[in-house]
């Protein structure tokens, strides 16, 4: 598909090649990590031979919610994670941001999606010594309810011409100012990524722990690529995050009743 475009180097990437791209995505969830352990192991057994596993990445916690109802979860840094994410009763901004549509390329993608995955280390001790108001200020919001700069609500929608004594109230370079859609063109994503801790990092003796950040979208073209291009130029959270691996691969539409994965394709 057209759309299946390779991404761009940003400015905040330190990629490694070898946990990179891959041509075949395959997310396993369960409530014991046990679970989707051995259905990854079982799905490599089956498939030696033909196929060889790249690279892994194992996650816990939703660290954005996509339900309208519950709490938005936090991530690592202690900030909760998602407020403004879409939801999954918003059909008509699903139709628009997420699904596949029929003119938008090769007809086995409709209703499917693409997805990017990239694995975002936070350089926690760094964050750790920072103050809470320049925590806050990197983010734009509260760390204690999540609420925009100004508000005391977290759902309160943000107010980017807001300012106090002459200043902006959440700043030019806050990440919620950076990726919100209305300094983007309107462009949404689905986010459902996790957080991921793989012990020590030796060389730096430091925390290797972060975001794995998965994102649906429509058309990474209009979508992930504009937005993280932004970011990686003037995103304040860059001093306390590094892009590792990165990824992005064509989701097909959902399985029918005795159907497969993939089946729009393969049948074609």
């Amino acid at each position: 598909p057209a759309a299946l475009v390779d991404l761009p180097t940003f400015n905040s990437d330190v990629l490694d090649p070898s946990r990179s791209d891959g041509d075949l995505a395959v997310q396993a969830c369960a409530d014991d990590p046990q679970v989707a352990f051995h259905a990854i192991r079982n799905l490599t057994r089956i498939g030696r031979g033909v196929v060889t596993l790249r690279w892994s990445q194992l996650g816990f916690g939703r660290t954005s919610t996509t339900s309208p109802v519950g709490q938005t979860p936090r991530n690592l840094m202690g900030f909760k994670d998602g407020t403004n994410n879409l939801k999954s009763d918003e059909t008509s901004e699903l139709d628009a941001h997420v699904w596949v549509g029929a003119g938008d390329g090769p007809a086995w993608m409709r209703n499917g999606s693409y997805v990017v995955v990239r694995r975002i280390r936070m350089l926690l001790e760094v964050w750790d010594r920072s103050t809470l108001g320049d925590q806050e200020q990197t983010i734009g919001r509260s760390k204690e309810v999540g609420a925009p700069l100004g508000e005391r609500v977290e759902h309160t929608p943000l107010d980017l011409a807001a300012r106090r004594d002459g200043k902006l109230v959440i700043p030019a370079d806050a990440h919620v100012r950076l990726a919100a859609p209305e300094t983007n063109h309107g462009i949404k994503l689905l986010r459902r990524g996790y957080s991921f801790t793989d012990g020590i990092d030796p060389v730096r003796n430091q925390l290797d722990a972060g975001l794995f950040f998965i994102a649906y979208q429509r058309d990474p073209r209009t979508g992930f690529i504009p937005v993280q291009e932004r970011l990686a130029r003037t995103d304040a959270l860059n001093e306390y995050i590094r892009h590792e691996t990165s990824g992005i691969y064509a989701v097909p539409p959902g399985v029918r009743p005795g159907g497969y994965v993939g089946e729009t394709l393969l049948s074609t």
